[in-house]
């Protein structure tokens, strides 16, 4: 007999399948006009209702660029201004893909609708026959979501151009802010548009050095997506290169983590130094060698002269850091070039028992192969053996009990 727990888990997930489906959002989606206006015939379906996501019929229309839909659902009363979950509107989302014929149709009509000026007024390309003041424009341009995000900012982080183009002749604010304090040219720095760059700092006077409260730049930005390009002309207009933000990671230390060896390569040309350290102390190479990225460790240490033996305040060299994520060849080049193989943690954990601990096999063998102590205790009198047996692998637990048996602990005299 199915037990009443089991009837009621069924029950759910039937109801789960059977998603009901909107006659009118569908119709807009499509682009189908007709179904549009033959769903608002049903007593049920009204023109704003919304999605799951808060998404209306109206939105859709906006994002897929279906003009016709877009007209009608706005002349039988669709609300211009309605937001969805994360506070989008429809004019945010026909930024994002680029529509401005509904851009600036959306943008015509809502201030209309805000002058209590009927619909029947538009002509064939949606433009009232009157303008409202300048003043009420750049409010509905410069309109945020949940997250103080503009259509501007929106329209800059998907490379459309043109669409930032038309909000920027209509009024919209070049130099807003949204809730982090990111403006227009920090999002495309980010995605790496190089034109919306150009256009904000050379036709809008934005600043290719500008600097958030809390100490992010464009140049950081890009350099975190390692887009060179744009890093090389935020250079040079004025990005200070060593800027660091409020842990004081630099956009070195940004390029170097996330493994993009252009742009590495181009900041260390540019003087970025290779040596500085966030609050935590770490550096570039740190980074380079906690995410396993071999070609740009050895390159900040050829070119930019990274140092192998600077450990963070926790006592962690980069060498540390390459054992975490297995690098074994990372760690092999870190040993060969001077980091020591004896350095240890606050607590007293040699690289040896790092390795131990992490269970990396191939490491710990590297690291007994350049001669370790293998009696070494840390401040809790344990050895790397007795932190292998601790994580139960018995590969390295195996590997470690031959070293000591070849390597005898000395008799105390």
């Amino acid at each position: 007999m199915t037990s009443n727990l089991l009837a009621a888990l069924k029950s759910n997930q039937a109801k789960s399948c059977s998603i009901t489906v909107n006659p009118l959002i569908e119709a807009a989606k499509n682009g189908q006009a007709e179904n549009c206006d033959r769903a608002l015939m049903e007593p049920k379906i009204k023109v704003d209702q919304k999605d799951p996501d808060g998404v209306s019929a109206l939105m859709y229309a906006s994002m897929g660029g279906h003009m016709d839909v877009v007209r009608f659902l706005v002349e039988r009363g669709a609300r211009i201004a309605a937001k969805d979950d994360v506070g989008e509107t429809a004019l945010m989302k026909a930024c994002k893909e680029g529509q401005r014929e509904v851009i600036q149709f959306l943008l015509d009509a809502q201030m209309s609708q805000r002058r209590g000026k009927s619909m029947g007024s538009f002509g064939a390309e949606g433009n009232p026959e009157q303008k409202v003041s300048s003043t009420e424009q750049k409010r509905i341009l410069d309109a945020k979501d949940d997250e103080g995000i503009t259509a501007l900012m929106k329209a800059a982080e998907r490379g459309e151009i043109e669409t930032c183009r038309l909000l920027l002749i209509e009024g919209a604010t070049p130099d807003a802010k949204d809730d982090e304090h990111w403006n227009a040219l920090m999002w495309a720095g980010l995605s790496g548009q190089l034109e919306i760059c150009e256009l904000l700092i050379k036709d809008y006077g934005l600043l290719a050095d500008y600097v958030t409260e809390k100490s992010d730049t464009p140049l950081m930005k890009a350099a975190a997506n390692g887009h060179w390009d744009v890093c090389e002309y935020f250079i040079q207009e004025g990005a200070k290169v060593n800027l660091s933000d409020q842990e004081h990671q630099t956009a070195l230390m940004w390029a170097a983590c996330e493994g993009h060896l252009e742009t590495v390569k181009g900041l260390l040309k540019a003087e970025a130094k290779a040596d500085a350290v966030t609050k935590q102390g770490r550096t570039a190479l740190s980074f380079a060698a906690q995410f396993g990225r071999f070609e740009v460790g050895k390159l900040l240490i050829s070119q930019g002269e990274a140092k192998v033996d600077v450990a963070d305040q926790d006592g962690l060299t980069p060498a540390f850091y390459a054992i975490m994520t297995g690098s074994h060849e990372f760690l092999d080049y870190l040993l060969e070039k001077n980091c020591p193989l004896e350095a240890h943690s606050k607590r007293g954990e040699t690289v040896l028992m790092w390795a131990a601990m992490q269970q990396q096999l191939e490491c710990v063998k590297l690291i007994l192969n350049k001669g370790a102590d293998i009696h070494k205790q840390d401040e809790n009198g344990q050895r790397a053996l007795d932190h292998a047996e601790g994580t139960l692998n018995s590969h390295v637990v195996e590997v470690l009990r031959e070293a000591l048996k070849k390597n005898p602990k000395p008799v105390d005299d």
